[in-house]
Formats: structure tokens, sequence, C-alpha cells
């Protein structure tokens, strides 16, 4: 989008090829009487008609916005180059244009502000909760991140549906648990395509899935999509050691 001050140049460029042009040596001074060469007198109009609304929206505060609209209403074959002139001066003068233009967002406040609600989002079936999500909860808590975990976040009353599609939207990761409690569940489902429309979208690591008594072939034929993602396999790991890598992926998330 264009800015008033880039606005301003192309009014200065265009006052300065009128007066470029060539007058009639037997301009009277009071008229805009110009040779065949020159420009029309309808150039010159919708010039002077942009250079005055400008001024009105943009000018008004600066002290040259008196002289620009004097300029126009002495009408002599010198207003051009005046009104030219005092453009120019406003157009050089940084202190005006910077207590005019919002101040610029500092980094901080803009990372501030893109901060997520959630470090993690921890997708689950239910059946596998006390077998294994709750103690790799657990392991994640020692990290004092924000995690979503249903059981801990959702509250009495809550539209719990609302809640979960939040927590998807505004979660940093989603580790996944993908075990074949997993396959077919409505809600398990729906959260792992709302993370892959999100990483798909972004082009930005999101889906940390774990692999949770299913082999990468059972995972190729029921998710194929996911496949191609790297994954863990909780029997290799335990679950403090996979918290010590979802540490690892999120510090270098940070500081990115």
């Amino acid at each position: 989008m264009q800015s008033a001050r880039e606005y301003l140049k192309e009014l200065i460029d265009r006052g300065n090829a009128l007066q470029n042009s060539k007058y009639n040596s037997n301009v009277i001074h009071s008229a805009w009487q110009l040779s065949n060469t020159g420009p029309s007198q309808a150039e010159i109009t919708a010039w002077e008609r942009d250079v005055k609304a400008f001024s009105y929206r943009h000018l008004k505060e600066h002290y040259a916005y008196n002289l620009i609209i004097s300029a126009f209403n002495t009408m002599n074959t010198f207003t051009i180059s005046s009104v030219v002139n005092y453009l120019e001066n406003i157009y050089n003068d940084w202190g005006f244009w910077d207590a005019k233009e919002p101040k610029a967002e500092t980094k901080s406040e803009s990372q501030k502000k893109e901060q997520p609600l959630y470090d993690v989002f921890i997708s689950h079936a239910n059946a596998d909760k006390e077998s294994y999500v709750d103690e790799l909860k657990t392991s994640l808590d020692k990290l004092k991140i924000k995690i979503f975990y249903d059981k801990d976040t959702l509250e009495w009353g809550d539209d719990w549906k609302k809640v979960i599609l939040e927590g998807v939207a505004k979660a940093e990761f989603a580790i996944i648990v993908i075990s074949k409690n997993f396959f077919g569940r409505e809600w398990t489902e729906k959260e792992l395509n709302e993370f892959l429309n999100r990483q798909n979208h972004n082009g930005q690591k999101v889906i940390l899935p774990i692999l949770h008594n299913i082999t990468v072939s059972e995972l190729q034929e029921k998710y194929p999509s996911v496949a191609n993602i790297q994954a863990l396999d909780s029997s290799k790991y335990s679950c403090d050691e996979i918290a010590l890598k979802f540490a690892a992926q999120l510090i270098k998330r940070l500081k990115s």
C-alpha cells in the first residue's frame, strides 16, 4: 500500500514535469496560457486539484500548508515552482513524518503477540491414558512448559469441542501418540488432520509423532500422510527421554 510520503513524491514529480514544459513567452501574469509544446490546462488543473486534496488530508499540521493554499490563490506563472518547492521541503521534513506515522512495532512486542497459548498439545486416544500418556505428561511437566492435555485443561462446564479446537490452533507443537486405539476415532483423527493442515500450510514443523505399540508399516497403511514424518517409538525411549527430546525441539524453535 502506497504511503502518504510516496504519493507526495509523485505530486512533486508531476509538478516538475509541468514546470519543465515550455511556457509561451507572451504569457500574461494572471493567466496559464501555454505554448503548443507545454502542458494543457487540464493537466495543470488536475495537478492543482490533487495537491490541494492531498494537502488537506495530510499536510494541515505543517507550517507550509497555508503557503501552498496561498500560492494557488495567487494563480501566476510562478505558482507551480513555488508549490513544488513547498512540497519538496515537506517531503524532506523527517521530523514531520516521524511524528505523523505510527510507531513501528518493536521486535519484542511482535514476538510477544505471536507467542502460542500452549507449547505442546498431546493428542492421543483415551484408552492409552493410564497405560502410557499420563506418564508422558508427567515427564513433560518437569519442563515447566504450557501443555494442552484434555484431562487437565478441560474444566467443568467447558464446551469441550471448542476448547480442544482452540488448543489445536494455538499450540506450537503437537505430540501425537498413535496407537491402534488411535485408529478410526473421530476426534483423534480430527486433531491429526487439523495439525497436518497447519503443517502443510505453514511449512513449519508442528507434528511430533510417537508410535505406541504399532509398526511403521501399520502407520503407513493407516495414515500414509504421516508416515514420512520422523517418529519416535515408545518402546525405544523412556518418557523422560522423550521429554528431553521435546525440550530440544522447543529450544530450537525459540532460537529461530
